[in-house]
């Protein structure tokens, strides 16, 4: 992916670093710096294993980079619901429509009644494919992209420079055909540990 990515990458591991930091880690100062037309400075906390450890990184410009195409296959959708998933996917389009990013999107949901699916997020349109309510978790809806296979129609029409597949799912067998087939690189972003996630949620 582009360079930029960085800027997302460092923000999403700074709200869950906490989660992962062992019990002995201590607070370091790490700065951010930004590039703009007035130079800014941030200063953000990090879970570091020194206490006298420190980094400093320069985050570079959105734009630095010429605009790619992209196509993200998601699953469940984060578009008609609040969570920490549906903001983690919202945050990354607002960061990809700064840079100038054309995203192609695609997703499922068979919850939401048709005439109130949205359109378009961030100024990129949403497709919506077939899918099922997965009966272990009857409140989101999953997919094959069968017998539609909109994401093929997509991949056709866009070819983009990357796909970007979320897991665990089954939409991810989609993505790793278009991608096989259309040789395009793919990405696969992962959401939950469906182990920790069934022990904790649904008993097994």
């Amino acid at each position: 992916m582009k360079l930029y990515s960085a800027a997302v990458i460092a923000s999403l591991a700074i709200s869950t670093s906490s989660a992962f930091a062992p019990a002995s880690s201590s607070l370091s100062r790490a700065t951010i710096k930004t590039s703009s037309t007035t130079t800014t400075t941030n200063t953000v906390n990090l879970f570091a294993t020194s206490p006298t450890a420190s980094a400093e990184m320069t985050v570079p410009p959105l734009k630095r980079n010429p605009p790619r195409k992209i196509a993200l296959l998601i699953e469940p959708t984060p578009f008609t619901h609040v969570s920490g998933y549906a903001n983690r996917f919202k945050e990354m389009l607002r960061y990809l429509s700064k840079a100038g990013d054309d995203v192609t999107i695609l997703t499922t949901d068979s919850k939401t009644p048709t005439d109130k699916l949205p359109q378009e997020s961030f100024g990129y349109d949403i497709e919506h494919t077939q899918g099922f309510v997965f009966p272990l978790y009857n409140h989101i809806t999953l997919t094959f992209d069968l017998p539609e296979m909109k994401g093929a129609k997509m991949m056709e029409k866009k070819r983009p420079d990357l796909i970007h597949v979320t897991s665990p799912g089954f939409m991810l067998f989609a993505g790793l055909f278009y991608a096989r087939v259309m040789r395009i690189p793919l990405l696969l972003s992962y959401h939950t540990h469906l182990p920790l996630y069934g022990r904790n949620y649904l008993g097994f």
